[in-house]
């Protein structure tokens, strides 16, 4: 075999080269066994065979006898009369005992490996009984994704479980028992919790969940966390506290602040009525004030946050990592809120070994923070480092993970601004994906703003549109002043009509808030937007708009806002040049454009028509 292989003088046929595909089927059932079957049925019926000739054999001959379409698709399985007599007199029955055993259990999963057939089976050669099957083309099949993992044809799934369940309904819950603790001791969640059920043990099924030392939110899985929860008794759930803060976790990561609030207050009310040690209790109210404070930073509110991080900073080994892994992101956003960025890196640091502990999404966070600090300082080298490296290891938890999405928007929105579209527009389609689930304002103007920012400038003016109405209806549903006015401002910006009651309120004079840095951000767009709609009226409009302008860019301290003071400068310049000011347009021009030059940032020239 092996010298007629090297010679190629051997054509191997494995069970992917024997399974009919849709247009074989269709030449079998239609064209040798004169039927006339609809495209969609023959593809229902090769997807139920698996492409099983012999199956879309005994098919063709029920439909010849009168049989109806529709009900044999739904009968077509190994628990059908025919397929079992077929299967059990050629198959099954001609095995010997051990091994026709062995597939009778290994089937009870719907995916299995050696190490599971071997628990299943209470044997230790598992994989080579699989092996041995798969060989002796009993209808088992590798995974596409991994090659450790099989499955049976579906069909033959079918017919095993119908002859599992003669031995009674005790063996088959027992099998179920031990795959729910093989799963769970081997970090499958999903699926131990799937068997616990099916067990008839939900009390066991929430302890899984409850206990769960992968957290699944860490890994950046909280919809998994959530769909996991749904399958569990809701009169078991609610009397969970621990079980009530990770759902918690999932929601507000999510950014669904209205589930996450109700789980808050469920937590509350199991944690009264649980007998736990007053230390355990102050453990997990530790823990719940935290996500309190990270649900505040997502609503654009940092004044409660250190009052509510206080307890976990102050004894950051006594609790799980996630918690102070979490504080020292969260109170690392409420000083970038705050505009104390170099107090960022010491809160980052502090929770890094924490982090470390933790799953990836930490990590994810932290970098995302760092990134953020240093945009704003103007340091766009150690910027676009710290965004990438965020974006890389998210996308080793999955390319199309949630934890990968929240980077690419902030990596997409510094790509943009130092001219690289081509790359920015396809991260940001990718976390568009995202919509409303994840992240505080920063993350989500990336995602709305800078999204519709490039699609106009790849001259989709449709889509530019469509990303700033879903950005608005996200303000207005989530309650976010600072994302509405990102909102309008880039409508203003794109040209895009605001509704005249709007623009008013926005043209009216403002004082700016000192004392409170989402505020001040918040009314510094709104006086940017003010400014832009004077800049398009009459010749007084633009004077006022100049003056405003000029005050605008006055009052922003350059050294503890770099980012900031250069935006409003560039905007001064705009309004110099829409007056006829070109001497002193090109003058103020000058230094900003040699700076935007050195840091890279050729796109914020651009946009403002002054490159």
């Amino acid at each position: 075999m092996g010298r007629l292989r090297i010679g190629d003088e051997l054509a191997e046929i494995d069970s992917a080269a024997l399974r009919f595909d849709t247009d074989e089927a269709a030449a079998l059932l239609n064209d040798a066994g004169g039927l006339r079957l609809p495209r969609a049925d023959v593809q229902a019926l090769t997807t139920s065979t698996d492409g099983w000739a012999a199956a879309l054999r005994l098919a063709a001959l029920s439909l010849r006898g009168g049989g109806d379409a529709t009900q044999l698709l739904r009968g077509l399985s190994g628990a059908s009369d025919v397929i079992h007599e077929f299967l059990s007199e050629n198959v099954l029955d001609t095995l010997e005992p051990e091994l026709r055993e062995f597939l009778l259990v290994a089937s009870v999963t719907e995916r299995t490996c050696g190490g599971l057939a071997s628990a299943l089976a209470g044997i230790t050669n598992g994989r080579a009984m699989l092996e041995e099957a798969e060989h002796r083309g009993l209808f088992l099949q590798r995974t596409e994704d991994d090659p450790n993992w099989f499955r049976f044809h579906q069909m033959f799934a079918d017919f095993l479980h119908r002859r599992l369940e003669r031995g009674g309904s005790h063996r088959v819950a027992e099998l179920h028992r031990r795959a729910s603790a093989w799963f769970a001791e081997n970090g499958y969640l999903h699926e131990a919790v799937d068997h616990a059920l099916a067990a008839g043990d939900p009390a066991r099924a929430v302890d899984l969940v409850e206990q769960d030392e992968t957290n699944l939110p860490e890994q950046s899985k909280m919809t998994t966390l959530l769909a996991i929860v749904q399958k569990l008794p809701t009169s078991m759930v609610v009397s969970r506290a621990r079980l009530q803060l990770a759902i918690a976790w999932a929601n507000i990561l999510l950014q669904r602040p209205a589930p996450a609030t109700g789980a808050l207050n469920r937590f509350e009310t199991a944690l009264g009525r649980a007998e736990l040690p007053e230390a355990t209790q102050a453990d997990l109210r530790a823990e719940a004030d935290v996500l309190r404070a990270v649900a505040e930073v997502f609503a654009d509110r940092v004044e409660r946050v250190d009052d509510l991080l206080a307890e976990a900073m102050s004894r950051p080994d006594t609790l799980p990592p996630r918690v102070p892994g979490t504080a020292g992101n969260t109170a690392a956003l409420a000083a970038i809120c705050r505009f104390e960025f170099a107090e960022v890196y010491p809160l980052l640091d502090w929770a890094a070994p924490y982090q470390e502990m933790m799953g990836p999404f930490g990590t994810v966070y932290a970098q995302c923070l760092r990134g953020m600090a240093a945009r704003n300082r103007l340091d766009i080298v150690a910027a676009l480092q710290n965004f990438r490296t965020a974006f890389e290891v998210g996308t080793a938890v999955g390319a199309h993970s949630h934890a990968a999405r929240l980077a690419g928007s902030l990596l997409a929105e510094l790509l943009y601004e130092t001219g690289d579209l081509a790359g920015a527009g396809r991260l940001m389609d990718e976390s568009y994906l995202l919509g409303s689930e994840g992240g505080a304002v920063d993350y989500l103007a990336a995602r709305y703003v800078i999204g519709a920012r490039v699609k106009a400038a790849q001259g989709d003016h449709e889509g530019a549109a469509d990303r700033l109405s879903t950005g608005g209806d996200t303000a207005v549903q989530l309650g976010l002043p600072r994302l509405a006015a990102r909102i309008n401002n880039e409508r203003i910006r794109l040209g895009i009509a605001l509704p005249a009651a709007v623009a008013a309120d926005l043209l009216a004079p403002r004082t700016i808030p000192r004392d409170n840095g989402i505020a001040t951000m918040t009314a510094e767009l709104d006086e940017d937007s003010a400014v832009r709609l004077l800049s398009a009226g009459d010749s007084a409009d633009r004077d006022q708009a100049c003056q405003r302008a000029g005050a605008l860019a006055a009052a922003i301290d350059g050294t503890r806002r770099p980012l900031a003071a250069l935006q409003a400068q560039i905007l001064h310049i705009e309004t110099l040049a829409a007056t006829g000011r070109e001497s002193d347009a090109r003058n103020e021009l000058a230094p900003v454009a040699t700076k935007c030059a050195e840091l890279g940032l050729s796109r914020l020239l651009v946009d403002a028509g002054l490159a």
